[in-house]
């Protein structure tokens, strides 16, 4: 008798250990689900949606459904105008009271990606402009040089939203990326590109980043979490003109003494003038590895390139659908070749019109009357590759691929030939 209650006892065992355990075909999804595919999108300021959700669900939903596993989106004081146009909520005075507060952030924080770039601005900084006018001068402080007391304030922002997204987010596996939009523009807060720099404002500028990777380390360092990750970006945007001109920007000075765990490049001073594909190779290979010249290597950071391209695209209305979606794969192939960890198309539904004649302009993937282009299949075409490619790879291998194995295999992809 007590053998047969032995018997049913590891009858019981063994069945809830079946359960429990996770299935290899399971694992396989998993890891393949999670996986960096490289390219992607984002979405900020959109002109138009289709549904009755918000600006933002919507698009992120629609980046979802392209095949994407990562979303590029704002939180920022704009979060009720320009950006997206979400309800104001005079409660939400921090980012991290948008992060618990706002619904629509709140979804899309919580929606099925693994990785997040985010361009984050403190409320503390933020001066309100009046209604449908637009300064970046009132979301940073440090022009002519940064005040003690917005600085600390940003500290204190910027801590407090790391510390509550680690603890938020804990064991979940998302990876979220916290920087800026275009440095150089913030730098040059007038858009004059042929003006030198101004000292104070680079002085200022300075301690602006310097806080802002100091805040995100300090809570990292002071706070216990786990299968989680947060890192501090700078984005940049001029830097053909410090290789050709040897101006100073954001690269060349703030990059260089700051080294920051990542740098985005908006790409357009690489990529728009170049008229061939050999040209645009050549061009933003170089300014790639310009600004990779300027950091200096960090503990701490996961394997590989820590500069990605944060932003590209060509205009619909000055190319076409089919010299858009070719272009885009030219810089594709570019950064697959150089191995940029990201390289993101900008954006999903277009974000600009002509003052003139009210015409979209067709920074998209999806356009105004709803229909798909050539691009956002490209996109989709490519993710469905990857997935095949990463499943056969993982029978053969029993592991995923290092990233640099991704992207010489991707170079191959029939959603890029």
């Amino acid at each position: 008798m007590k053998i047969i209650y032995v018997i049913i006892g590891l009858v019981i065992i063994i069945g809830a250990w079946a359960l429990t355990t996770p299935k290899k075909d399971d694992v396989t999804q998993k890891l393949i689900k999670d996986y960096n595919y490289v390219i992607g999108t984002q979405t900020v300021g959109s002109k138009y949606k289709f549904t009755e959700e918000s600006m933002l669900v919507e698009t992120a939903r629609q980046i979802k459904d392209m095949g994407s596993n990562l979303l590029k989106f704002s939180m920022h004081p704009r979060y009720c105008t320009e950006n997206y146009g979400l309800p104001e909520n005079k409660e939400i005075t921090s980012l991290t009271k948008l992060a618990q507060l706002e619904p629509s952030v709140k979804e899309v924080l919580n929606m099925d990606f693994k990785y997040y770039h985010i361009w984050v601005y403190g409320f503390s900084q933020y001066s309100p402009e009046p209604i449908g006018s637009k300064n970046d001068t009132t979301q940073i402080k440090f022009i002519g040089g940064y005040p003690d007391c917005y600085a600390k304030a940003l500290y204190d922002e910027l801590y407090e939203l790391t510390t509550y997204m680690l603890k938020e987010f804990n064991n979940s596996g998302k990876v979220f990326y916290l920087g800026n939009w275009e440095g150089d523009w913030h730098l040059r807060w007038d858009y004059d590109r042929t003006k030198p720099a101004d000292e104070a404002t680079l002085d200022g500028m300075l301690k602006w980043v310097k806080i802002r990777q100091k805040a995100i380390d300090d809570a990292k360092r002071d706070t216990e979490y786990k299968n989680v990750e947060i890192y501090h970006y700078v984005e940049v945007n001029l830097v053909r003109r410090a290789i050709e001109l040897g101006d100073k920007v954001v690269t060349n000075t703030i990059i260089k003494e700051v080294n920051p765990d990542y740098v985005s490049y908006s790409s357009y001073d690489a990529t728009n003038p170049p008229k061939t594909e050999e040209e645009l190779q050549t061009s933003l290979s170089e300014a790639l590895d310009y600004i990779e010249s300027h950091l200096q290597p960090k503990e701490g950071l996961p394997q590989g390139k820590r500069v990605w391209i944060g932003e590209y695209g060509s205009p619909f209305i000055s190319h076409g659908e089919e010299v858009q979606d070719e272009r885009a794969k030219w810089v594709i192939n570019t950064g697959l070749k150089w191995g940029a960890p990201f390289i993101l198309f900008w954006e999903m539904y277009n974000n600009e019109i002509k003052k003139e004649t009210g015409e979209q302009v067709g920074y998209w993937m999806i356009d105004d009357e709803g229909r798909k282009q050539e691009i956002w299949h490209t996109h989709n075409k490519f993710y469905k590759d990857s997935k095949q490619f990463l499943k056969q790879y993982y029978k053969e291998n029993q592991k995923m691929p290092s990233l640099s194995v991704f992207q010489e295999e991707a170079l191959k992809f029939n959603a890029l030939n």
